[in-house]
């Protein structure tokens, strides 16, 4: 995962270590068995699920101790082709923060059977800290690639 931290000195607030990006396909309710091994080709009326892993360290992780704070964690699906597709709300998470250093955050976004229409994908998960609704400077990316959603039938 890709962040850039700008809250005080990098010291003071920082991801810890790597983040763990992974994707995984569910069983398929479709005629044709299920292939863990290929997460970049997903049947249609299969769900999957995005898991992440983070931690941020420092002195400033104590003092951000305000319940408003909260960490937004969000897909967004572009798709090639002529049309946009929307992900909406399936694929945004709100996680709350944890005002402690070292703290390892794991979340998964799950994404339901028949919610992606058939076609190819670019897939980036978002992480952003807030303060409400007000984005604070620490934030995160990673690029799945592409993707193809197919009909089986």
């Amino acid at each position: 995962m890709q962040v850039e931290e700008g809250l005080a000195t990098p010291a003071s607030f920082q991801f810890n270590g790597s983040s763990v990006v992974t994707m995984q396909e569910l069983p398929t309710t479709g005629p044709w068995p299920d292939d863990v091994t290929q997460t970049n080709l997903i049947q249609c009326e299969q769900p999957v699920s995005f898991g992440f892993s983070w931690s941020v360290q420092g002195p400033l992780v104590a003092l951000l101790s305000n319940p408003a704070i909260r960490w937004k964690l969000q897909l967004y699906f572009e798709k090639w082709g002529n049309t946009e597709f929307n992900i909406g709300g399936t694929g945004v998470n709100f996680v709350p923060y944890q005002p402690i250093s070292g703290y390892v955050y794991n979340r998964t976004i799950q994404i339901p059977a028949n919610t992606v229409p058939e076609g190819v994908y670019d897939i980036v998960g978002v992480l952003r800290l807030y303060n409400g609704n007000n984005p604070l400077p620490a934030a995160g990316f990673v690029e799945f690639g592409k993707v193809e959603f197919y009909e089986t039938v």
